[in-house]
């Protein structure tokens, strides 16, 4: 009886959360009529357990931007109906007819209804307005790379209420665009005003046209009330919604000029090569540092590249620092270059091409040539044998011919002080031999310890990079090595280090 009332049951559950196979699908848009280039949300829905959506990459010509999916599932009377959604998002410039597209829903093809959306161009806010939002620039016309200032006005007539403001930021193709952090409050009449002023750097020549900014004011507004138990206030704040209002600026016309030659580098700069020291024993770095100071486009300064003949050149990635001070934009530019010679070698002259913001023209500023005067190079450090090294072969030749001598001496002695002196001697001999590799060149043997141990103790790249620059040219395998460092420091870049191959190579060639 349990059995047969457990299947009833369950026969019961299946027929009651049976879904319905019906099958219907629809399509909807967020908003009939758009501003330019807003987004719309075009929405397939269907109804069904097995739904094949279309897949779609443009619609009209304007491409899909993203999509998302949702499913939900509602209940009438007996009758369970499982609802997928599909939405494309894409932004239109025109006026446009969505087409139709087939949707598959539990076997059956349907096709979807056309749609009309009308993209209309955003009207700018006027003043008398609630919010106003205004856009300006300091000039309408520049040249390339000559920074100019964009000021965003939002404003608030002094009644008004807004619980929250989002304003956008411009969007500029061929402009380097820099937001400057404080914002401006003041009063204009009836307005109370917030600027925020953005520095634009054009990067390519041409007429351009700044775009409306938007912003989104939103005003919570209270839903109707039921009344009862629900007038409480504690459940007023469950009642309230966010109500966004749209407000548009002024669009703005702007003319860039192009540089001269091919230049990207506007305003007026100083430049300065320094080293800190001229003369250096060779196969040791010195370091250069190349400065530039001034007012204009500085962040487009380019990284020095050097080149010299049988010079090793590690230069590091330029730091910039820059700021607006009183309206003017200008900072600093500085990057550092360790040279590695075992000769004689001079810095060459740097240059530096602008235009200038003053006279309108090409200029060109530069450094001196540097001299640099290396100690010991090649040409006079021929290596010689030293005084005080013993070769093992006359090691082993003094002893024995101290032995022919004494042999001859005391040739009528017994045959065993014979033998005694022979074996005196090559005691001696190997006495002598361990004393001279002992105190042979201590010096020498020191700095090799000092060495290996600080590159065994080397806790990162850098420090194991600055260990091994002094020695570039050594080695082909401490060369390699040290642009494997170079590309994990600048570019980074993962090479492994082994450094007991390194520690090996200092020990077996002894390198100094």
């Amino acid at each position: 009886m349990k059995q047969t009332l457990g299947k009833v049951t369950k026969l019961f559950l299946i027929l009651f959360l049976t879904v319905t196979a019906s099958a219907d699908v629809k399509v909807s848009v967020s908003s009939p009529v758009i501003y330019e280039n807003e987004i719309i949300n075009f929405i397939i829905t269907a109804d069904g357990e097995n739904i094949t959506f279309p897949k779609i990459n443009d619609i009209e010509g304007y491409p899909i931007i993203a999509t998302s999916s949702s499913q939900s599932i509602s209940m009438i009377n007996t009758d369970i109906t499982k609802t997928t959604s599909k939405t494309y998002n894409f932004r239109a410039s025109k006026p446009l007819t969505i087409p139709s597209f087939p949707v598959k829903a539990d076997g059956k093809e349907y096709m979807t209804k056309e749609l009309k959306v009308n993209v209309i161009k955003p009207k700018a806010s006027q003043n008398g307005s609630e919010f106003v939002v205004e856009m300006a620039l300091d000039s309408n016309e520049s040249y390339v790379g000559e920074p100019l200032t964009l000021s965003v006005s939002f404003k608030a007539k002094i009644n008004a209420r807004a619980d929250q403001i989002q304003l956008g930021e411009p969007q500029l193709e061929n402009f380097w665009v820099k937001k400057i952090d404080n914002v401006e409050q003041s009063n204009q009449g009836e307005y109370i005003v917030q600027t925020l002023h953005y520095k634009l750097f054009p990067q390519k020549s041409g007429e351009y046209t700044i775009p409306p900014i938007q912003a989104l004011v939103g005003k919570i507004e209270q839903r109707q009330r039921h009344g009862g138990f629900f007038d409480d206030p504690f459940f007023n704040t469950m009642t309230q919604q966010l109500n966004w209002q749209k407000i548009y600026s002024n669009k703005l016309q702007l003319k860039v000029n192009p540089l001269p030659n091919g230049l990207e580098l506007y305003g007026n700069y100083q430049i300065k090569a320094t080293v800190d020291k001229t003369k250096v024993q060779a196969n040791k770095p010195i370091n250069l540092t190349i400065s530039v100071t001034g007012e204009g486009n500085i962040d487009d300064v380019k990284k020095f590249d050097l080149k010299l003949h049988n010079v090793i050149v590690y230069a590091d990635e330029p730091k910039i620092k820059s700021q607006e001070i009183q309206g003017i934009y200008q900072g600093s530019f500085t990057q550092k270059i360790a040279l590695i010679g075992d000769q004689n070698f001079t810095i060459p002259s740097l240059k530096l091409d602008y235009f200038d913001k003053v006279t309108k023209s090409v200029k060109s500023i530069s450094t001196e040539p540097i001299e640099i005067e290396v100690l010991g190079g090649e040409e006079t450090t021929l290596s010689k044998p030293s005084s005080i090294e013993v070769s093992s072969s006359h090691i082993i030749e003094a002893p024995q011919k101290a032995i022919q001598q004494t042999q001859t001496v005391i040739e009528k002695e017994d045959s065993y002080i014979k033998y005694l002196f022979l074996i005196l001697g090559f005691i001696m001999g190997t006495i002598f031999t361990i004393l001279a590799n002992s105190f042979r060149n201590p010096k020498k043997r020191k700095i090799e310890t000092d060495i290996v141990k600080a590159i065994h103790k080397a806790k990162d790249d850098r420090t194991l990079f600055d260990i091994l620059l002094p020695y570039a040219k050594k080695d082909p395998i401490i060369s390699e090595n040290l642009n494997k460092l170079e590309a994990n420091i600048y570019r980074n870049a993962t090479n492994k280090i082994d450094k007991e191959d390194l520690m090996e190579i200092f020990e077996e060639k002894n390198i100094k």
